[in-house]
């Protein structure tokens, strides 16, 4: 399910975001969704380092990123993590 999100960004992440748009001849939406994605995507790569260094349970894991284990499991597959 995607959301939709408004929100107002800092100066220089609105500079980088236009100089991206540029760059890339892309939408704003599309820059915008790619930094969030990517953000996202490191999150969910630094659980997992902490997940696999005994730092944290699976279960805290996915209450870390608002994911049911299932959801989680599902995730990690996608991206070809260890579980």
């Amino acid at each position: 399910m995607a959301v939709a999100v408004q929100t107002v960004l800092d100066e220089r992440i609105a500079k980088y975001v236009d100089h991206l748009k540029e760059e890339r001849h892309a939408t704003e939406v599309a820059v915008v969704r790619e930094l969030v994605e990517g953000g996202y995507e490191q999150v969910v790569r630094q659980l997992h380092a902490r997940y696999q260094r005994g730092e944290m349970t699976f279960r805290t894991m996915a209450a870390e990123l608002g994911l049911s284990v299932r959801e989680l499991y599902d995730l990690l597959a996608q991206k070809g993590l260890p579980t």
